[in-house]
């Protein structure tokens, strides 16, 4: 038998809602996250690429 979970986040409001659009931290969606530290590290690359040169 599967167990199943529901994700859910809470609002500034203190009321909880089911969390339809993934896994959030601090109210943003982990996806969002991951995105920002995807163009960050590019960034950082080039950043360190152009300085050792």
């Amino acid at each position: 038998m599967k167990i199943r979970t529901v994700r859910v986040w809470t609002d500034v409001d203190g009321q909880s809602y089911p969390d339809e659009h993934g896994t959030r931290f601090f109210g943003v969606p982990a996806w969002a996250i991951c995105f920002a530290l995807v163009i960050a590290m590019g960034v950082a690359l080039l950043a360190y690429t152009a300085t050792s040169r």
